[in-house]
This record gives structure tokens, sequence and C-alpha cells, in this order.
């Protein structure tokens, strides 16, 4: 009997370093990828975009500026990403936000009937309900913005 008990306690106490092992090696592998945290989410809404823009390592401050441009139907919010402002415009609907991207040329040089007069090259980004416009030529904000949103879709 007590041989029997010493047969379990060995193949239990085995078992447990066997999957003491196999955590430690997950665990590893988990230190060498990248965190979950880091995987892009759908961008759905400024918020999901604030989490994706940082998983990718980006710096991301929500300010309290709002920006009304005449060629949309709602008013920007800024938000600075590495210290670059990006003017985020968000819709109440996902078609709301199709229409109006719809209106802006390929080039991002008119929007309707309006012709703006850029400061810097235009850059716009379209996810469900935003529209996002970044006028400048910062080739890390355009790609961390291209890595989380996908390619532009009109502008420069």
């Amino acid at each position: 009997m007590l041989l029997k008990w010493i047969v379990l306690l060995l193949f239990s106490t085995s078992l447990s370093l066997a999957q003491s092992t196999r955590n430690r090696h997950r665990a590893q592998l988990s230190a060498r990828r990248p965190h979950s945290a880091s995987k892009a989410r759908p961008v759905k809404e400024l918020s999901s975009l604030i989490k994706n823009l940082r998983a990718k390592g980006a710096t991301v401050v929500l300010t309290n500026e709002k920006v009304a441009q005449p060629f949309f139907f709602v008013a920007a919010r800024i938000i600075n990403v590495n210290g670059e402002s990006v003017q985020v415009f968000e819709y109440a609907q996902a078609s709301a936000a199709a229409v109006e991207a719809n209106r802006i040329s390929p080039n991002g040089n008119t929007i309707g009937t309006s012709k703006p007069s850029w400061m810097a090259t235009p850059h716009f980004f379209k996810s469900r309900k935003l529209i996002l416009l970044y006028l400048g030529d910062n080739q890390t904000l355009l790609r961390i913005l291209q890595g989380t949103l996908g390619n532009q879709f009109a502008g420069g």
C-alpha cells in the first residue's frame, strides 16, 4: 500500500513539474513576442484609436482642443501623437463618416466644393466612424498611423 502512495506521489509530482515547465516555457515565449496589448484591435472610435496608437509605442495626448473645419459636419478633437497634432473627426455613424470621406479628392486638395489651403501636406485616414487628418510629413508618425489605420485614403 505504501508503495502505491509513493508511486502516486511521484506521478503527481512529475505531472506538476511538467506543468510548471510548460508554464515557464510559455512565459519565455510570451516575453519574446509583443504583449497582447500591442495587438491591434479594430479602431471603432476615439478611445480605441488612442489605445491602438499607444500599443504601437506612440505617446498620445488627448487635448481639450476642438477644430471646426467648414467642409466637415463635425468638429475635430485634437490629439498629439509623438508631439504632432492630428485632427480626429468622430461621427455618430460609420455611414456618415463614409459620406464625408467620399467627398475628399484623392490628393486631399478638394473636399466637396472647398479647396483648402493646407499649411502642410494633408494625409487622410479612415476607420469606421473616424476620419483623421494629419498635416505634415513626419514619416515615423505616418508609419504609426498607417500601421494602426491602414493606408491613407487621400492626401500626399
